[in-house]
C-alpha cells in the first residue's frame, strides 16, 4: 500500500473544486453522508494507467444505485482541470461529481502515488478510500480490483472500525 492513510484516522481537511463548480471540503463533504472517494487518473492519462482508471470508474457507475440506496456518496479524485473532468463526466455519462485536485495538494497530503506522463502528472493507479459520516477512514482499497469494488466498499462501511492489535496500535 503506497498511501499514508491508516484505517481509523481522520481525513484531512482538503478543499478541491467539484464539475458542480463548488468548492468542497472533502471532510464536510462527509459529514452528511458516508462517502468512497475514488483516486483515479483516467481522464488524461493513456496505456494501462488509463484502463486501469476507466475499469475502476466504471465500477462505481454499475454500482451507483446500490451504493446510494445504502446511503453511501461517491465522488472521483484526479489532477487533471475542471474542464477535463467535465469534459470527462459529460462523455462517460457519470452519475456523480469529480473533484479537481490540479494542484496535487490532495494527493500529497494523502501519499497517493502519482505518475508522470510527459507533463501530465496524475494518480499513478486507482486507490478507493471509504469514510464513515464522522470522516474517519473505514477502507483503504489498494489495489482497487473493479470486480469488487462496490463489495468492498459496502463492507468497510458496514462494519466495526477493527479493534487495534499489537502491530497497529490505537490512534487517539
Amino acid at each position: 500500500m503506497s498511501t499514508k492513510l491508516t484505517v481509523g484516522d481522520q481525513l484531512p481537511s482538503v478543499g478541491l473544486r467539484a464539475t458542480d463548480g463548488f468548492l468542497l471540503n472533502l471532510r464536510s463533504y462527509v459529514t452528511k453522508q458516508a462517502a468512497v472517494f475514488l483516486f483515479f487518473g483516467a481522464p488524461t492519462l493513456k496505456g494501462a494507467a488509463r484502463r486501469r482508471g476507466l475499469k475502476a470508474i466504471e465500477a462505481l457507475v454499475a454500482g451507483f444505485d446500490r451504493l446510494r440506496e445504502a446511503g453511501i456518496a461517491i465522488g472521483g479524485i484526479s489532477t487533471d482541470s475542471e474542464q477535463q473532468q467535465k469534459k470527462f463526466v459529460e462523455e462517460r455519462e457519470l452519475p456523480f461529481l469529480l473533484f479537481s485536485d490540479e494542484r496535487r495538494s490532495a494527493v500529497g497530503l494523502l501519499g497517493i502515488e502519482t505518475a508522470a506522463e510527459g507533463e501530465n502528472i496524475n494518480v499513478a493507479k486507482p486507490v478507493a478510500v471509504a469514510v464513515d459520516r464522522d470522516g474517519i477512514i473505514r477502507a483503504v482499497i489498494d489495489p482497487v480490483t473493479p470486480e469488487t469494488l462496490v463489495d468492498d466498499v459496502m463492507r468497510a462501511l458496514a462494519e466495526p472500525i477493527p479493534a487495534a492489535t499489537e502491530d497497529a496500535p490505537a490512534t487517539s
